[in-house]
């Protein structure tokens, strides 16, 4: 049963001073919990530490743009129509720290793939359809069938797997309240490790990772993503 919304906000640092953006962000966690009006919240930087390099070779490799930090909050379906007055609490308590022509605002309904359990390490993952295929078509490929691919070769490690099946209306919303140019993504994803080393493991078997990056070819478009290994800020 489908029972939660999630929105998230993409953006970077100025400077790409990550530095400065964790200690502002640290600062700045009541007042973000805040601005979620009671809901769950995750937030967090861009993970540069070196043993993610093989990782970030990929990502480089297939010119993927990265964000340096993002906010998640998850919200009640009975409560979704708060997005917008959340996004505008939340441009109040971020403008000061993050570069406000980077943010990119998306929302939607939110599948838990794996039960949820919590860690210090997550992917924060924006991507689009192909446009041969349709919304419905390329959602339901991604619930019922690339999960299915992708879980086993991730492993025990995987704490949590959720896919936030973006709407486009609802994100158009959240993205004016807040004040953001529309960044038209399909797909929010997110999976969560212990560490950095776990999802190291978890990604560490290139054969077995090899069909779930083929179950993606002429469903995902190959440009317009955006994502960073993500550890949350607390």
């Amino acid at each position: 049963m489908q029972t939660h919304w999630r929105l998230a906000l993409m953006f970077d640092a100025p400077g790409h001073d990550l530095g400065a953006l964790e200690a502002a962000l640290r600062q700045a966690g009541n007042a973000i919990r805040s601005a979620a009006l009671g809901h769950h919240v995750r937030f967090g930087i861009m993970d540069r530490h070196p043993d993610l390099g093989s990782y970030q070779a990929q990502v480089n490799k297939a010119d993927l743009a990265t964000v340096d930090g993002a906010i998640e909050v998850t919200i009640a379906n009975e409560h979704k129509d708060e997005i917008p007055e959340i996004c505008r609490k939340l441009r109040g308590v971020i403008e000061g720290f993050v570069d406000l022509a980077s943010v990119h605002v998306m929302a939607g309904p939110t599948y838990y793939m794996v039960p949820v359990r919590g860690g210090n390490t997550f992917l924060s993952l924006a991507f689009r359809r192909v446009p041969e295929i349709t919304s419905d078509q390329f959602k339901a490929w991604w619930h019922d069938h690339h999960s299915k691919t992708a879980i086993p070769v991730l492993g025990d490690g995987l704490l949590a797997y959720d896919q936030v099946h973006v709407e486009q209306t609802a994100s158009q919303a959240a993205a004016a309240a807040f004040g953001a140019d529309y960044v038209e993504y399909d797909a929010y994803d997110n999976l969560t490790w212990a560490d950095r080393y776990g999802f190291m493991h978890s990604i560490s078997d290139e054969v077995a990772m090899g069909p779930v990056y083929a179950d993606e070819i002429g469903r995902i478009d190959p440009v317009g993503r955006r994502s960073s290994i993500m550890i949350e800020v607390r």
